[in-house]
């Protein structure tokens, strides 16, 4: 795959996208919409301490993300095969949290015990093109 594809690909994640995000438990799967956050050449997502997501996470830290987009007539997907960390360094917290435009509405301050950030770490990439029947895979 040409790096200007790749390009083309992350482009649909860059600054706040919402994504859904797919976690497991014993239970089974779990689908649910978050926002990505592209900040600083990662990706990062703020979440409250006690979402299942969270626990789910601590548990299988392996999860998959999903962006949908469309045109007129066509539709098309970015997907992320990707690792979840959860972050505990302040600073980091810090820096992540003084960028979001909407933290301060859900939590006090970066030290909130509230807060967690999710550092997303993508293993590899699924992208279908607008139009297209075909996706293109490659390792991030």
């Amino acid at each position: 795959m040409s790096e200007d594809l790749k390009k083309e690909a992350l482009a649909h994640l860059s600054g706040y996208s919402s994504v859904m995000l797919a976690t497991v438990d014993a239970e089974g799967p779990y689908v649910r919409p978050v926002t990505l956050i592209e900040f600083d050449n990662a990706y990062w997502i703020e979440t409250g301490t006690t979402s299942a997501k969270v626990r789910q996470i601590r548990d299988n830290p392996k999860v998959e993300l999903c962006l949908v987009f469309t045109d007129d007539t066509n539709s098309g997907y970015i997907r992320l095969d990707a690792r979840v960390e959860i972050v505990t360094d302040g600073a980091i917290r810090k820096s992540v949290s003084s960028h979001t435009e909407f933290f301060a509405d859900y939590w006090s301050g970066p030290d909130d015990p509230s807060f967690t950030l999710l550092r997303v770490v993508p293993a590899s990439v699924e992208y279908m093109r607008l139009g297209e029947m075909e996706p293109h895979k490659f390792a991030f």
